[in-house]
């Protein structure tokens, strides 16, 4: 029966999974979490640093199980010689035994077998496989202690690619077995033994279910060792179930397949640190995602206070920013005659200072012209200085220090629960950060008013407007001029009592153009400030979202992303993990493994 996948899986696989996990571990953020998975990773790393250098190797077949159930009387059957000391009650291996061939060299394998004592036979069984006679797990030794049976037993288990997990009736249930398998199982395939088959019930059903929930134990074999020793000196048959558990180890167990075994286990180990390394991080994300849903409450309430206080300044400076657009609007109209009249509009303090000046006739006049035009330049230094700076500058210089302080002792006490680096948070941090928030949101604010000066200035530039506003002014002007034009040329020319309009007559005339051009004046700069009024308002509904807020807290909210990052790049590791692990699954489902 072969048990060689269909598709093989490269060995460059695991290589790739482990430069992943490497460069994963030199991008973990300063968190406590991150700090348990580094552990997790680098120990799997470690384990599984010389797993090119095995892959020439024969497969090491190591023994798991309680005292007394028979491991070394197994594996002396399976080798075919009685090599290590068997026992009944008692622990008999107080080191691990190497069992290898005579050609075989251990010391080229890249793996420490200080604690590790070597037998080499020159025996048929032995040249595709190396047997390891493990200590028993479940003793009264301290598995802390140096050179302890447990301590020898951690040792040797991570080097083993297939375990011969060993149970009878007594001892299947056994839970230190059961513990040290659990901590085993992930980097091997395994192969479920009950011995004493001629004397003991068969419990292998039990026994599968009780395993059921952790493991897929495939077929569980019932043997004898003893009766296959004997059959062995005989020269008989080997018992039906032993004759097979050998053939499975002995002969289809290729090395080939031991390259494939080796990239099953390496895979499944690789899954299983994985997992636990999401299970931890799913256990302690929660007060990670209620720092990040604080950041932006803290962000969008004082995005709000902001909004607020730019609107009321806006409204309140709308005289400004309706003389700016008002220029623009008559920039794009062009020269016609109500142009003009935007244009004197503009400029009309100064036609004012100039005809004062004109009158002036003493140095007390000068004196109070002075002063009138000081006001004046002063007046639009500082509404050239606002329109320059935008508006919001200085609110912005010195924006709620108190407020600030309090957000950043908030998301100090958050950041600490979720036990990432809290110098972001620091009041001093956050003050400083602020500055460059400030400046980041009058520019984004000056970009917004741009952008509502051209919608305003399209707006009103339409050409059915142009040609109303056009048309009325421009009747006023052509009345007055017909009928300048009818009392010259022809009223003096064809009625001899006809007389000659005097001054007074173009006094009036000016002062009915002037006024009903304040009247057209006056109706479009109030639809200009309405149209003003009304994109402030629901413009500055958005700006609590401008992109320059996103700078608020920045540097504790990149701790964040630095987590968020960290978690998702081992979910991507993860789904790499578990699609490569299923064509390395594709094994004999007579070995059994983790689920």
């Amino acid at each position: 029966m072969s048990i060689l996948p269909n598709q093989p899986v490269s060995a460059t696989a695991s290589e790739s999974i482990s430069d992943r996990l490497r460069r994963w571990l030199t991008h973990a953020p300063q968190w406590e979490t991150a700090e348990y998975c580094t552990e997790l990773t680098q120990r799997f790393l470690h384990r599984t640093a010389a797993i090119q250098q095995r892959n020439g190797m024969p497969l090491i077949v190591a023994t798991l199980g309680g005292t007394g159930v028979g491991k070394s009387t197994l594996l002396n059957a399976l080798v075919g010689e009685k090599i290590v000391k068997e026992g009944k009650t008692r622990p008999t291996t107080a080191e691990p035994i190497l069992i290898c061939h005579t050609m075989v060299n251990p010391n080229d394998w890249g793996v420490d077998l200080l604690d590790l004592r070597i037998e080499k036979r020159n025996l048929p069984t032995l040249e595709r496989l190396v047997f390891v006679d493990c200590p028993d797990p479940d003793t009264t030794e301290n598995p802390e202690q140096q050179k302890s049976n447990l301590s020898r037993l951690r040792a040797v288990l991570p080097l083993c690619d297939i375990l011969l997990v060993v149970g009878t009736q007594q001892k299947y249930k056994s839970r230190r077995v059961l513990d040290e398998l659990a901590a085993a199982a992930p980097g091997a395939r395994l192969v479920f033994v009950q011995t004493h088959a001629d004397k003991d019930v068969d419990i292998r059903d039990d026994w599968s279910k009780l395993l059921s929930k952790d493991y897929e134990t495939g077929r569980i074999y019932l043997v004898d060792s003893s009766d296959a020793q004997k059959a062995e000196e005989e020269k008989r048959p080997l018992p039906t179930e032993f004759e097979e558990l050998r053939r499975l180890l002995t002969q289809e167990l290729t090395a080939e397949t031991a390259v494939r075994v080796r990239q099953a286990n390496y895979f499944g180990l690789a899954e299983t640190t994985v997992s636990d390394c999401r299970e931890e991080i799913v256990e302690h994300w929660t007060p990670i995602r209620k720092l990040r849903e604080r950041i932006e409450e803290e962000r969008r309430r004082f995005g709000i206070r902001l909004s607020e206080k730019m609107r009321e300044e806006l409204l309140r400076d709308r005289r400004l920013w309706e003389s700016r657009l008002i220029g623009r609007v008559a920039s794009q109209w062009g020269y016609s005659p109500f142009s003009m009249v935007l244009r004197i509009y503009q400029g009309l303090g100064a036609l004012i200072s100039s005809s004062l000046l004109a009158r002036v006739r003493s140095i007390p006049q000068l004196a109070v012209w002075g002063a009138l035009e000081g006001m004046r330049s002063y007046r639009s230094w500082s509404d050239n200085r606002k329109l320059k700076n935008g508006p919001g500058t200085e609110f912005l210089s010195n924006w709620e220090e108190s407020r600030l302080r309090e957000s950043a002792l908030i998301l100090t006490g958050f950041a600490t629960d979720a036990k990432i680096a809290t110098e972001a948070s620091q009041p001093a941090f956050v003050l400083e950060e602020s500055k460059r928030v400030g400046e980041a949101y009058l520019a984004d604010l000056a970009r917004e008013l741009e952008l509502i000066c051209d919608r305003l200035a399209a707006k009103n530039n339409r050409w059915w407007m142009r040609f109303v506003y056009e048309f009325l002014f421009g009747s006023m002007t052509l009345f007055l001029l017909v009928r300048l034009a009818k009392n010259f040329f022809f009223d003096t020319i064809f009625h001899t009592d006809a007389k000659l309009y005097g001054a007074d007559f173009y006094l009036i005339s000016i002062f009915w153009l002037i006024a009903w051009g304040a009247l057209l004046l006056g109706m479009f700069t109030f639809m200009l400030r309405n149209g003003l009024d009304r994109e402030i308002s629901e413009s500055s509904v958005k700006w609590n979202r401008l992109p320059s807020l996103d700078l608020l807290f920045g540097g504790l909210e990149t701790e964040t992303k630095k987590v968020l990052d960290f978690r998702d790049e081992l979910d991507t590791i993860g789904e790499r993990i578990a699609k490569i692990n299923r064509q390395a699954e594709s094994l004999d489902q007579r070995l059994g493994k983790k689920k």
